[in-house]
């Protein structure tokens, strides 16, 4: 398939519910499955080993059909990991103004690293084409939607919007979320057997100022750290710094 139709075959999917089709495949006779189904299948395959597990073989098999007959309901894998991500975004709740601005965007931002939390294989996805489908502009719209009354320019309501959405993201990163189920051993237990081996081979008084905040951080924590706590400190130091662009933050 070339990229044209690729492309014109992605947006018919993505809205195939707003147009009023039937979720069924593009082609062949008596199709048992839909889109959404497969789709489905797919999310849930990631969830459980990751987007690189996510092959047409390995769904076709989940799914309990051939291989080839995968294409007949999405073309590409391209265009099943961006409905993928469009459906993640539809099933979540859309974000609410709440008593003030600052609020409003500290839940969004939360969400947001939930949802990369929950499909830990969306930080994977793909991400230098916007997946223009109806979970994501309808998430888009409802975070929109909390800066309609701010005095800034459509173009800062999307920057800041983009400034949040990487953090969130960025966050999810540092939290170790990617893979994390598959580990043998938790950060603790992985810790606990580098730490005392680390000390042994480290030259003492080589590195102060890192031997001394790791030891702070390590003693406060009983461990390498507190990825939710980080996360929070710094969406506070976010928000404090864009109250510096948008004067009322914390007004109602």
């Amino acid at each position: 398939m070339n990229p044209e139709d690729e492309g014109r075959e992605l947006v018919r999917l993505l809205w195939r519910s707003e147009a009023g089709e039937q979720a069924r495949g593009r082609k062949g006779p008596k199709q048992r499955l839909t889109v959404d189904e497969v789709v489905a299948s797919a999310i849930e395959l990631a969830d459980a080993e990751g987007l690189s597990a996510v092959t047409m073989r390995a769904l076709a098999g989940r799914l309990g059909v051939g291989p080839m007959s995968v294409y007949t309901y999405v073309p590409t894998r391209d265009v099943l990991v961006a409905l993928m991500v469009d459906a993640v975004a539809a099933a979540q709740p859309l974000v609410e103004p709440l008593d003030t601005l600052r609020d409003s965007l500290a839940a969004a931002v939360r969400a947001r690293r939930d949802e990369y939390l929950a499909h830990t294989w969306l930080l994977d996805a793909p991400s230098w084409r916007d997946v223009l489908g109806p979970g994501k502009i309808g998430q888009y719209e409802a975070q929109l939607a909390l800066l309609e009354d701010v005095s800034i320019s459509d173009l800062e309501r999307d920057w800041l919007i983009v400034l949040l959405e990487s953090f969130a993201a960025g966050a999810a990163r540092s939290s170790g979320a990617r893979g994390a189920a598959s580990r043998p051993m938790t950060d603790a237990q992985w810790w606990e057997v580098v730490g005392p081996e680390l000390s042994t081979l480290m030259p003492p008084g080589k590195y102060p100022i890192a031997g001394r905040v790791g030891t702070v951080v390590g003693e406060y924590y009983s461990g390498p750290g507190d990825p939710d706590a980080g996360f929070e400190l710094g969406l506070q130091v976010l928000l404090d710094g864009l109250e510096s662009r948008i004067p009322g933050l914390r007004a109602g």
